[in-house]
């Protein structure tokens, strides 16, 4: 394998929460090169249609480094980019899918953007996910889009992507986690709850801290992400999503997390917990059951509703939690670790632009 430094151009058309934290912690580990150009997250179906000609103009106008790899997400429609810079496509490149924007399979109407990824995942030379869970419901959802079309029944993409598709777990940077609990962390209050509502049901939320006020227990509640939906009538301490030292320190307080993403594809946050010493609540869908052990799933993850994330809470408060999975919750995290992590993105990279260039004859 070669050792020589790849220069990659990473476009991010949507630079926040877990996509903003998974670059930031790649580009600081990774020993390649890396140029990093970027647009604020607002409105993914805007940066679907425009992210493509904006970054082709900013190119077009200032670029003049070289690029052996491109590297970029599925809020960038790739192919509209190759069409505006050709020169482009004959680099390769991954998208790495954080999330995506096919339609549930349930769905029957059409939309403009509904190829987008699709398109984009076609045009590109690799497809990265982020959990074996996303990468399922992708090829579920795209395979469904595919026989709704029957235009793309003769040149049916699936075997292609299938091929092309990688999963890699995005690097999580663990230091601030490490540096504070060397320092001493502060002391665990098994009654504080740490919940990220960002994209959360909050419905769920209100209705499960409503039912444990109820029984008449007490609890401390720290949140991120909005509140305009959280129920008044819990007090709650609100901290900024991008005091990142604060999070840690909050996770390393708090006894529990607890999330109410439904079919979330991958949650970095979750993981941070995780590493930090909280207990999880977790719904039973999307990447949850991946980060925890298959030993204590019927101790920690909930069925989605209210009153069963109640329950799981109290558990926590009331019976003895799970021993003797330690061992395995460690083997899980270590996927994420950024040493690691980083170093699996960086080698794949490298066999990926060998495969690239032409052989000497």
């Amino acid at each position: 394998m070669s050792t020589r430094q790849l220069d990659i151009l990473a476009l991010e058309p949507f630079f926040g929460g877990g996509r903003r934290h998974m670059l930031e912690t790649l580009i600081h580990y990774s020993r390649h090169r890396w140029t990093l150009l970027k647009l604020p997250p607002r409105r993914i179906e805007r940066r679907l249609t425009a992210a493509a000609h904006w970054f082709a103009e900013q190119l077009t106008r200032h670029w003049v480094g070289r690029v052996d790899c491109l590297f970029t997400s599925e809020a960038m429609n790739l192919a509209d980019l190759y069409r505006l810079m050709p020169q482009l496509s004959r680099k390769p490149a991954v998208v790495y899918f954080h999330s995506n924007q096919l339609p549930h399979p349930s769905v029957v109407s059409d939309n403009p953007l509904d190829m987008a990824n699709l398109n984009t995942a076609t045009a590109a030379h690799e497809i990265w996910f982020n959990s074996m869970y996303h990468l399922r419901d992708f090829f579920g959802r795209a395979a469904s889009l595919v026989a709704r079309h029957p235009e793309l029944s003769g040149r049916d993409p699936m075997p292609d992507m299938t091929a092309k598709a990688q999963l890699m777990p995005p690097p999580v940077d663990f230091n601030t986690i490490n540096e504070l609990i060397a320092h001493g962390p502060p002391p665990r209050n098994p009654r504080a709850i740490f919940v990220d509502t960002r994209d959360a049901n909050v419905r769920v939320l209100n209705a499960a801290l409503a039912a444990i006020n109820r029984r008449g227990e007490k609890f401390e509640l720290i949140t991120i992400g909005p509140v305009e939906e959280l129920s008044p009538d819990q007090p709650r301490t609100t901290l900024s999503e991008n005091d990142e030292i604060a999070h840690v320190k909050a996770m390393l307080k708090c006894g529990i997390f607890v999330s109410c993403k439904d079919g979330c594809p991958c949650d970095y946050r979750a993981v941070r917990a995780l590493a930090a010493g909280c207990w999880p609540v977790l719904p039973a869908s999307g990447c949850y059951s991946e980060l925890i052990p298959q030993k204590i799933h019927g101790h920690t993850l909930y069925d989605g509703s209210g009153m069963d994330l109640a329950h799981r809470i109290q558990d926590v408060w009331h019976l003895e939690t799970p021993s003797g999975y330690e061992d395995d919750q460690a083997g899980i995290l270590s996927q994420f670790d950024p040493m690691y992590a980083c170093k699996a993105i960086d080698e794949r990279l490298e066999q990926l632009v060998q495969s690239q260039q032409p052989v000497a004859k």
